[in-house]
């Protein structure tokens, strides 16, 4: 992301939600029908369904839905009670799927189904939020002892969000309208992340092992 970034305001964030909604107005509406109807993730088809429409719509790119699916509801009891009490420890165990012997990371995905379910509770990581949070701190520090490779541990990036909504005054927002506002901030292409799915199990939901040089 190159050049200066204007401060984020409680107005700027309001006129980015206004614009995000009404860019994605059916998909959102879809998506927040789905997860009213299918709170929990104990029951096998509802899990595969919301998998397969967050996928779709947010365009994850995992190719192993059903893997996912069976993997979230191996846990199922266990996600509902972290998600019912806003544990971001939750996240990386979503994230992390066995697929043919290989374990793979959906660190995006799992932060967006997270979300889904308590917008409230649990930010959303993808590349466009990386970009600008790095940039901004870059800046103008906000949050302490904040490094890159923090935006890819689930616990440190949701530290690191509640930095950013408390040091410039967003308390009155959700998680899920800052993510807003941080994804139309956001550059849509980012060098850290592929311009185009790579082969491979969920490819495109990718963040790197150690900060790129």
């Amino acid at each position: 992301m190159h050049g200066q970034l204007e401060s984020p305001t409680p107005e700027k964030v309001k006129a980015a939600c206004e614009r995000f909604d009404r860019d994605n107005e059916a998909a959102e509406h879809a998506l927040a029908e789905l997860f009213r109807q299918y709170p929990q993730n104990t029951d096998l088809r509802h899990v595969l369904l919301k998998v397969v429409a967050v996928n779709a719509l947010y365009h994850t790119c995992i190719y192993a839905l059903d893997t996912v699916a069976r993997h979230i509801h191996s846990h199922g009891a266990e996600v509902d009670a972290a998600f019912a009490a806003g544990s971001p420890h939750i996240v990386d165990k979503i994230a992390k799927v066995k697929v043919q012997g290989k374990t793979h990371n959906f660190f995006a995905f799992a932060t967006k189904y997270a979300s889904w379910h308590q917008p409230e509770k649990f930010p959303i990581y993808d590349s466009r939020v990386d970009s600008y949070l790095w940039s901004l701190q870059q800046q103008k520090p906000f949050a302490p002892a904040f490094m890159h490779p923090h935006l890819w541990d689930y616990p440190k990036f949701h530290t690191i969000a509640v930095a950013f909504r408390d040091t410039y005054g967003l308390s009155a927002f959700t998680f899920k309208e800052i993510d807003k506002f941080l994804y139309l901030q956001g550059e849509p292409r980012v060098s850290t992340v592929p311009d185009e799915p790579l082969p491979g199990v969920g490819a495109f939901d990718f963040f790197p092992a150690q900060e790129p040089a």
